[in-house]
């Protein structure tokens, strides 16, 4: 009988959409998962394969150079941001993020403004003012003139089947 490996879901959230999706991860794989800030070097050092997430903000997966630093076997990566799926480059989010041989999966979470800092929310305000002004929108731009300064929850469990399966088919 095949030895089943261990997995660690680890995951930096600001506002709970990527702390949602990493339980849903979690329990889909039957694993544990835990924030980066509890997260130890031995954790991590014990699993056999780390399944990372972080939101994104400006192309950058937060957390993920400090998970990086913990030298984690194996990584897969989820990065969750407000934009839609069909608005993201992922090769130059994978480019941005110097994720080489690392699997990136995007999920789309949504923006509680509310739950954000003051100097955050202050950029979102501005940038959503700069992007309504321009003449030739592209869709991103559309979209942000419209939800940016808003809480929106574009969320859900079915968006983590293609990371599940992934995991299911190379780690288990």
């Amino acid at each position: 009988m095949k030895k089943s490996m261990k997995t660690l879901v680890i995951y930096q959230s600001t506002t709970g959409f990527t702390k949602q999706y990493a339980q849903w991860i979690a329990e889909e794989l039957s694993c544990k998962a835990v924030s980066l800030k509890e997260a130890s070097v031995q954790e991590v050092a014990e699993s056999d394969f780390v399944i990372f997430g972080g939101w994104v903000f400006g192309g950058i997966i937060s957390g993920l150079d400090k998970m990086r630093k913990m030298n984690p076997k194996r990584l897969v990566v989820f990065a969750v941001g407000a934009l839609p799926e069909n608005l993201i480059d992922a090769a130059a989010m994978k480019a941005e993020n110097h994720l080489e041989k690392e699997p990136l999966f995007y999920m789309v979470g949504g923006l509680r403004f509310e739950k954000l800092n003051f100097v955050i929310r202050i950029v979102l305000k501005a940038l959503k003012k700069s992007v309504a002004k321009k003449e030739n929108k592209t869709p991103q731009d559309q979209f942000m003139a419209e939800a940016l300064g808003t809480s929106f929850d574009h969320s859900g469990r079915e968006q983590i089947a293609d990371l599940v399966e992934y995991c299911r088919m190379h780690f288990h």
